[in-house]
């Protein structure tokens, strides 16, 4: 089962043909999407996608830049769209000390809010990380993680931060800089387990080599498993049997 566990199809970007993308995710083998919030409008949004599309799963949170646009309330509405039966994960939430558009201190305490709603409703966690790795643990708690499962969506941190994760339970995103000319996602790849590896596009952004500088779009998550298969040196279908297997087991999907 190939699987897009994050892109944002709720996105204007996707507005005028949004159909005939899925149709062409379809067509590229992939079985499932996972479309994550990162605001209130935006997880209203992908739940009503779900609604819409049989292939499409939705993610309900508020994403660390826009932390401190948050109402208080927000979280109780975050916790309404946690109950339909279409959303299959929290998120996307977490800590962003690269872009620093809310305060250190905001973000961090409503991704404490988000782990708390998680394990009050049995759902992962999407988690996004960027310029934080291991401060980042210990600024929330190394025992709010182990009791919280899911993934490190769109994966930048270092292979030694990434065994970190794993040995935390949690489970390792890969999107399209795998498969760029000059990365260093290839040593990482090379360091985590099959076992613990998602694949994504996070859709429109981060498009693979060969489509860089255009809009990105669920189909391509086949590049990405391919380049996996190159890098650990295994065959294609072991690959997607495997990432599937995972996102079924992690947000329970597909069946």
């Amino acid at each position: 089962m190939l699987v897009d566990t994050h892109a944002h199809l709720d996105f204007e970007d996707y507005e005028a043909d949004r159909e005939d993308v899925l149709r062409r995710a379809g067509e590229s083998g992939v079985r499932c999407v996972i479309v994550p919030g990162i605001d209130l409008a935006t997880s209203r949004a992908a739940v009503a996608l779900a609604e819409r599309y049989p292939m499409v799963y939705a993610a309900a949170g508020i994403h660390p830049n826009d932390s401190h646009r948050a109402a208080p309330e927000d979280m109780d509405e975050i916790r309404r769209l946690a109950e339909h039966p279409r959303v299959v994960a929290i998120g996307e939430t977490g800590l962003d000390f690269y872009r620093d558009r809310s305060p250190r201190e905001v973000q961090a305490r409503l991704f404490s809010a988000h782990l708390k709603l998680a394990r009050e409703t049995g759902l992962p966690v999407i988690v996004h990380f960027r310029n934080v790795e291991e401060n980042g643990i210990e600024m929330i708690g190394p025992d709010r993680f182990r009791e919280n499962r899911g993934v490190f969506h769109s994966f930048g941190g270092s292979s030694a931060f990434a065994e970190r994760i794993v040995e935390l339970g949690w489970y390792i995103g890969f999107t399209g800089p795998l498969t760029y000319k000059k990365t260093d996602r290839i040593e990482v790849a090379r360091a985590v387990p099959l076992e613990r590896i998602l694949v994504e596009t996070d859709s429109p952004f981060l498009s693979p080599q060969r489509h860089r500088g255009t809009r990105n779009e669920p189909a391509y998550v086949v590049e990405i498993v391919e380049k996996l298969a190159e890098i650990k040196g295994i065959d294609l279908s072991q690959v997607i049997a495997v990432t599937g297997r995972n996102a079924e087991d992690l947000f329970g999907i597909g069946g």
